[in-house]
């Protein structure tokens, strides 16, 4: 594991208390500023400054993104992720209001979001800042075509997905907008320019009002390209402007296929694969942003369910496909040209051209402004090739599988269960049919390709490493090209299919009953209570027993009903458990397998609460009573919500006869009908993958 890396925020006078030669120092005011948050375009002048929480959040914002971009990630291979690709930073930062930074729900809420959002390792710690600078002294106002009239604050990257959004707002449904983009580069300003013209000339009267964010740092600082942090600051952006003019929300557009942040290749791994607007980023935001603003506050994706060739659709049929070729998706700017404005090696842009000939805007999206051609352009050995070949067998695979196959691959879908309304079931429906219209769109773009270059093909004209080769030679497997690109996948479940059916299936319950289709539900103890019980028919099993099995802690943890809360001997087992869940990250860190990681962090985070819940700081144990009861109660209410769970996603059927049948208490039992065969078998090593 890489070492933490301290990094010290604000002037100088701030900083000196702390020594540590090797800390990445960072001030965003003063004459020793090295960080620069600046704002243009924005021709209406703020009557007011923003309240000091949200000053402190463009100041969180602002250092967090300038430390991603000066630690360069060290693994570059795929096989070297877990050690050397992800960071550890510990940040020390001055705020205005330290008291409300220092709580622990503000501190969890940023630093699980930045987590999950960066693949990193965040902590912070807040200390009181003694100079206030305004934020007018960083922004650059100078006049407004709307006299602060503003129904919508939406981000613009500039690319397919923002100017689709952005088609939408403005052209489609005719409302005024504040588009924030980030120029990140020169390279690409005229690019925006162009587009921006466009737009408004398409929007009419409710042409849209741009905001450009540049946040600069000194030369020596920019070593990283992923940039996973940059949604943060944009969030922070668009919600402090959101929430100055009176609006509750902030809208991100992104197509599902990105925003769910499936593996499509191995080669886009972690933080390699943008989570900037995962439904579980944006509620994170969400959330924060409501306690900052001491309000609710909305953060939307309107595209979560749309894919990329939907997306360059809507652009089309609104009327504004002139506008495709001057937007610009590519990650690789380093090596954008004026005749090749994209890179054609990234995964951007090979969503991009194949979003665009599944749409058939071909014409709008010229292959020859493409550096690398999709279909017939030479790939060079390496992650360029591996990222093509994996994806083109992922979509391959995906096209063939039923809803339960989908789910037992990829079963890191089941996280968007918990961050989007609706029942598991209906989600689960929805991000299968995404993908099976996203594997559809590929496939038939590579279909008409091999069709349209059947001859070049039969005299070996194209270059070996083209796609087209890749999956049409004899023998060369686009999964053999680069073997950590795709992993074989096998349609058959792991288990014998009868009419009752209650298991875990990698990532997901499956449930069938009376022969009917299979109900997916997402990862809960209650289902996995249900799982033992149904594997015991007419067997009764102590809520206790229960508990302690699916929690995976040693019977000792309730064995008294009053009194001390644990005894030594429990908090021992505590402690074992801890050095356990060690070894299994460390495997599950050499196997490169973040989900086992989140979950096993997960359950760190458990027993270490679980061990200051019964022990004093100073180390003594705690006194309680009614142990056994609560368990019970706890065991009990985690049945019903799983049960009514089935009976929302249209499994009504089940869950009638789950609750006729599950008679609770200290001991609860499944009374099973003797007609009814349940295929539970034993999951105990999968419980301690559950969600609370």
């Amino acid at each position: 594991m890489p070492p933490e890396l301290h990094v010290i925020c604000g002037p100088s006078f701030e900083a000196d208390r702390r020594t540590d030669p090797s800390a990445l120092r960072l001030n965003r005011t003063g004459p020793d500023s090295n960080v620069f948050l600046t704002i243009e375009d924005m021709r209406q002048r703020m009557y007011q400054d923003p309240p000091d929480r949200f000053l402190d959040l463009l100041d969180i914002a602002a250092y967090v993104y300038a430390a991603d971009q000066a630690t360069p990630r060290k693994g570059g291979r795929v096989e070297d992720f877990e050690q050397h690709w992800r960071r550890h930073f510990l940040f020390h930062i001055p705020v205005r209001d330290p008291d409300f930074w220092r709580s622990a729900s503000t501190c969890d809420r940023l630093a699980s979001v930045l987590n999950f959002a960066s693949d990193d390792d965040f902590r912070f710690e807040f200390v009181p800042l003694r100079t206030s600078p305004l934020l007018r002294n960083c922004i650059q106002f100078d006049g407004t075509m709307y006299d602060g009239v503003v129904d919508e604050v939406v981000m613009f990257s500039g690319g397919l997905d923002s100017l689709a959004g952005a088609v939408q707002e403005s052209v489609l449904d005719q409302r005024k907008v504040l588009l924030v983009n980030h120029r990140s580069t020169p390279k690409v300003a005229q690019r925006y320019r162009n587009l921006l013209a466009g737009l408004r000339t398409h929007a009419g009267d409710a042409n849209p009002l741009n905001l450009y964010v540049r946040v600069n740092k000194d030369s020596d600082l920019g070593r990283e390209y992923t940039q996973r942090t940059r949604s943060f600051l944009f969030a922070a952006l668009g919600a402090t402007f959101a929430a100055m003019i009176g609006l509750n929300r902030l809208r991100f557009y992104e197509n599902g296929v990105i925003s769910l942040n499936l593996p499509l290749s191995a080669q886009v791994l972690g933080a390699r694969a943008s989570r900037t607007t995962h439904p579980r980023v944006l509620r994170g935001y969400a959330e924060l942003m409501s306690a900052v603003a001491g309000r609710p506050f909305a953060i939307e994706n309107p595209f979560l369910w749309r894919t990329k060739t939907d997306v360059v659709r809507l652009i089309a049929d609104a009327g504004c496909g002139d506008l495709l070729r001057l937007s610009t998706s590519c990650a690789h700017t380093w090596a954008q040209t004026k005749d090749h404005p994209h890179c054609g090696d990234c995964s951007q842009c090979i969503d991009r051209r194949f979003a665009t000939l599944a749409a058939g805007q071909e014409a709008l999206d010229p292959g020859s402004e493409y550096g690398v051609d999709l279909l017939t352009g030479e790939r060079a050995d390496g992650i360029s090739r591996g990222l093509l070949a994996g994806y083109l067998e992922t979509a391959n695979q995906v096209g063939r599988m039923s809803p339960i196959q989908f789910f037992s691959k990829f079963g890191e879908a089941t996280r968007v269960f918990r961050h989007v309304e609706g029942g598991a079931e209906t989600v689960a429906h929805q991000v299968y049919d995404l993908y099976q219209r996203h594997a559809r769109e590929v496939n038939g773009v590579v279909d008409r390709a091999i069709a349209a270059n059947a001859t070049a093909i039969r005299q070996r004209e194209l270059p070996q490493s083209c796609l087209v080769r890749l999956v049409s030679d004899s023998g060369e497997r686009p999964d053999r090209v680069d073997p950590p690109s795709a992993t074989a996948f096998d349609p058959r479940p792991p288990f014998e299919e009868t009419d009752y059916v209650f298991r875990r299936w990698n990532s997901v319950w499956a449930v069938r009953f009376a022969g009917g289709p299979y109900i997916l539900l997402r990862p809960s103890r209650g289902a996995a209570y249900l799982n033992i019980l149904l594997s015991r028919p007419n067997t009764p099993v102590s809520a206790i027993e229960l508990f302690c099995t699916v929690s995976r802690r040693g019977t000792e943890f309730a064995i008294e009903t009053t009194g001390p809360r644990a005894d030594k001997d429990a908090v021992a087992a505590y402690k074992a458990r801890l050095i356990e869940l060690q070894a299994i990250r460390e495997k599950a860190e050499e196997e490169n397998d973040t989900l086992v990681l989140e979950e096993v962090d997960r359950d760190f985070r458990d027993i270490e609460s679980e061990i200051k819940r019964v022990m004093t700081p100073r180390g003594r144990i705690r006194q309680d009573a009614g142990t056994w009861e609560k368990i019970r109660k706890s065991v009990g209410i985690a049945i019903r919500r799983v049960v009514e769970e089935i009976r929302v996603n249209r499994g009504s059927e089940v869950a009638e006869h789950l609750r006729s049948s599950i008679r609770g208490g200290q001991r609860v039992i499944y009374a099973a009908s003797p007609r009814i065969e349940w295929q539970a078998g034993n999951n105990e090593k999968s419980f301690p993958l559950h969600e609370k």
